[in-house]
C-alpha cells in the first residue's frame, strides 16, 4: 500500500509509530491513576472525621433503651455525650426543687450505673459527669436561673446517697467527677412556629465529657 506521497511505508517507520503509540497509552494510563490516587488522597484529607463510638457511648445506647432515652452529639462538641431527661421522666414539684417519686425511682434505677460507667474499667474515657437544669420562660429570670440550679444540685444530692447506698467503692470518685449547673431558660427550646415548647424545655441534661484522645 502506498502512502499518500507515493511511497511504500517501510517496516520500520511502522514499528516506531507502533512504539509511540504504546508509549502515549502507557503515559495516559499512568497519568489517569496517578491522578485518581491525588483526588483520592484530598478527599480523605478533607473528610470530617467520625463522631467517637467509644465504649461508652455502646454502653449507654443499651442502657438508655428501657427509658426510650437517646445519646446525643454535636458535631462542634463530638467528645460530649449528652442525655436529655424530659420532665415527665425526671419531675419536680411546681416551682420547686423537691424530687417526686418517680423522678427518685429513676434516679435509684440508673445512677449506680452512671457511677459504674464513670468510676469503673471504663472510667478511663470519662473526664468528667455534668447535671445540667433547664426550665421554662414563665417566671424571673434570676428564679428560674435559681431554681434550675436547686434542681440540678437536688438531683445530685440523691445521685449520691443512691451511689452511698448501693455503689458505696464508687462514692468519691463519683463525686469528684460530678458537678451540678443551672442554666435557668438560657437554652429555652421552641416548636416548629419558634414559639417557646415549654414542656421539652424543662428538662435535666446528663452530660459526659470524653477526654481527647
Amino acid at each position: 500500500m502506498k502512502s499518500v506521497f507515493g511511497r511504500e511505508p517501510s517496516e520500520g517507520s511502522s514499528a516506531f509509530a507502533s512504539g509511540i503509540a504504546d508509549l502515549t497509552t502507557s503515559l495516559a494510563v499512568i497519568f489517569i491513576l496517578l491522578l485518581a490516587a491525588y483526588v483520592t488522597r484530598v478527599e480523605d484529607r478533607n473528610a470530617k472525621p467520625p463522631s467517637p463510638k467509644s465504649t461508652v457511648t455502646t454502653e449507654l445506647e443499651h442502657q438508655l433503651q428501657p427509658h426510650h432515652l437517646a445519646v446525643e452529639t454535636k458535631s462542634a462538641g463530638p467528645h460530649v455525650l449528652s442525655i436529655v431527661v424530659p420532665d415527665a421522666i425526671l419531675n419536680f414539684e411546681f416551682g420547686k426543687s423537691t424530687l417526686l417519686p418517680p423522678a427518685e425511682e429513676f434516679l435509684a434505677k440508673t445512677m449506680p450505673y452512671y457511677a459504674t460507667m464513670i468510676c469503673g474499667p471504663e472510667g478511663q474515657e470519662v473526664e468528667s459527669f455534668v447535671i445540667e437544669g433547664h426550665t421554662d420562660d414563665q417566671g424571673d429570670d434570676i428564679r428560674n436561673l435559681k431554681l434550675s440550679q436547686d434542681r440540678s444540685f437536688a438531683v445530685l444530692v440523691k445521685g449520691l446517697e443512691v451511689i452511698r447506698a448501693r455503689s458505696p467503692w464508687a462514692y468519691e470518685c463519683f463525686q469528684q467527677k460530678t458537678s451540678a449547673n443551672g442554666r435557668g431558660r438560657q437554652d429555652l427550646l421552641h416548636n416548629a412556629v419558634w414559639l417557646p415548647d415549654r414542656d421539652r424545655s424543662r428538662r435535666v441534661i446528663f452530660k459526659i465529657h470524653l477526654r481527647h484522645t
